[in-house]
């Protein structure tokens, strides 16, 4: 009976659980940008979804012949005015209409070297 009944819970909660296409569908890959400008003490912090969106913001901020690029991990630039940082981030919708993000994992970039023996001559 205490099988049945418990059986029956599961159930229950199982039926009851949202479904995962709507959570998947709000799910997407973008881009976190925060710009720190120190000639007028203003921060900007953007949230955007397209590599366009970010190419235009890049261009807003630096007056540069230099392209951004490709954003594999994340990436600080300092020029003594602003500070710019862009990271990969999964973004999401929250129930009231705004956008969050969630940062990437990202793997180690450091590479364990052998212990080397010293050279005698």
């Amino acid at each position: 009976m205490k099988i049945l009944f418990s059986l029956l819970i599961c159930l229950c909660f199982l039926s009851f659980r949202p479904s995962t296409g709507k959570t998947e569908s709000t799910i997407r890959q973008g881009f976190y940008i925060h710009v720190q400008d120190h000639t007028d003490r203003t921060f900007h912090k953007f949230i955007v979804e397209s590599k366009d969106s970010v190419d235009n913001i890049f261009e807003r901020f630096f007056d540069a012949e230099l392209d951004l690029g490709e954003v594999d991990r994340p990436i600080t630039i300092f020029n003594g005015k602003r500070d710019f940082y862009i990271a990969r981030v999964t973004v999401f919708e929250t129930p009231d209409g705004k956008k969050k993000f969630k940062n990437l994992k990202y793997s180690s970039v450091y590479v364990k070297r052998a212990k080397l023996k010293p050279v005698t001559l």
